[in-house]
């Protein structure tokens, strides 16, 4: 097969000689990156059911999944879900083959109900969740694909890839990783939909973390602050392993302690009240 990569230098100021500069970096249980962790997982489980019955992956697509928040009542030391959520898992696969219509639904939905179950583990999946797979139908008849031993395409695609990473990147990466990674186990209080917005001007880098509470964690505010203040010491303490430049941490900005305006959730993601 003839070459098809190819690597070429940027012919621009590189990133960490530029002024300013700016990074974002959403965690699991970000609404965005449940729809793309849904997507990739039920097409992982269905690329394996077509392994396991034909010995070859068939035409699939299901990098369409709508998240539709639903409405909780938090409160510190627990709150309620009012409404569950709403997911549609949504796309085309292969249904039928030689005439055999296949359970592409039910390994779809138990795909995704495995993959919201292992990573938002506060969230009870089978009350608070509603799974919805609207994926369409195709058939095949594998004698004609059986006739030819050529990897086929029926679309166009490229990939865009960089390295290294600039240091910023590196700091906000780093910074997700150890809020939904190690600190687990000392911070429960802190949920796993997180977003790390990083700005560097010149040799000053500022991180904004928007970071889900788990309310029936956090018994009361002042505990909530306490929480607070040991995570922005914890993530400025991992920030300097990766960078000299001068490192600021700013979490939950939209509080308002004084009118009792908190990042309190019942599952530590944002989409159970409407996001």
């Amino acid at each position: 097969m003839a070459r098809n990569i190819y690597v070429e230098e940027l012919i621009h100021t590189p990133i960490e000689q530029q002024g300013t500069e700016i990074v974002e970096r959403k965690g699991v249980g970000h609404p965005d990156s449940v729809a793309d962790g849904l997507a990739e997982i039920v097409s992982r489980a269905l690329s394996k059911m077509y392994l396991q019955r034909f010995g070859r992956i068939l035409h699939h697509n299901t990098d369409q999944v709508e998240v539709v928040g639903g409405q909780s009542a938090p409160k510190f030391g627990g709150g309620v879900f009012l409404e569950p959520a709403y997911i549609l898992l949504v796309g085309r696969a292969t249904t039928m083959v030689n005439g055999e219509r296949l359970p592409y639904r039910t390994v779809a939905i138990q795909a995704a109900h495995d993959y919201l179950t292992t990573n938002c583990t506060n969230l009870n999946v089978d009350a608070d969740v509603t799974l919805d797979c609207k994926i369409g139908q195709g058939s095949v008849d594998l004698r004609g694909l059986y006739d030819t031993q050529k990897h086929l395409a029926n679309d166009t695609s490229f990939g865009v890839g960089f390295a290294p990473f600039s240091e910023l990147e590196t700091v906000v990466l780093e910074t997700e990783h150890l809020i939904n990674g190690p600190l687990k186990k000392d911070l429960k209080e802190v949920g796993q939909d997180i977003k790390v917005m990083g700005v560097r001007h010149d040799d000053a880098m500022r991180l904004t973390i928007a970071a889900a509470f788990v309310d029936k964690y956090v018994p009361d505010k002042d505990h909530y602050r306490s929480v607070v203040e040991e995570l922005r010491e914890r993530l400025l303490d991992n920030a300097v392993k990766f960078t000299d430049r001068t490192v600021k941490v700013d979490i939950n900005t939209g509080d308002n302690y004084d009118s009792g305006i908190f990042y309190l959730t019942v599952t530590g993601l944002s989409w159970e009240n409407g996001d």
